[in-house]
């Protein structure tokens, strides 16, 4: 049974970047807690989970910041060379694409997510379990 995909469109905050992104009927959300996205955007970050070639956009206009992440494994930060926006991280221990769910331009379809790598590394002002946030 293929599942079912509904294409959506985003971009960043200067318009640089535009894509057109099929998602799942029900997409696969994360709000990531780790300590590299607590660095790179200063807390907890919602990604979608892309299917593979799920997105059109123009990677030319696409800047790459690479590392290594807390398990020794590589990973690549995709953002706007213009307005720095993150646009997609590859995280190369999953072999996966993931959108940052922000820039998406209609966000209203995003209706669950789950909560990763939270609990050694969540703001202490927060209560998580892995479907909650309370601040």
């Amino acid at each position: 049974m293929t599942k079912k995909m509904i294409k959506y469109s985003g971009g960043c905050i200067c318009g640089e970047i535009k894509f057109i992104v099929n998602l799942d009927e029900k997409p696969r959300v994360f709000n990531c807690h780790c300590i590299d996205c607590r660095k790179k955007l200063g807390g907890m970050i919602s990604i979608i989970d892309l299917r593979e070639d799920a997105i059109d956009v123009d990677k030319n206009k696409l800047a790459i910041y690479e590392h290594k992440g807390g398990s020794g494994n590589i990973i690549n930060k995709y953002y706007c060379k213009k307005c720095t926006a993150p646009v997609l991280t590859y995280v190369a221990k999953w072999k996966k694409f993931y959108l940052y769910a922000g820039l998406l331009d209609d966000i209203s379809i995003l209706k669950t997510a789950s909560n990763i790598y939270f609990k050694d590394s969540h703001f202490p002002f927060m209560e998580i379990d892995e479907k909650k946030v309370k601040v």
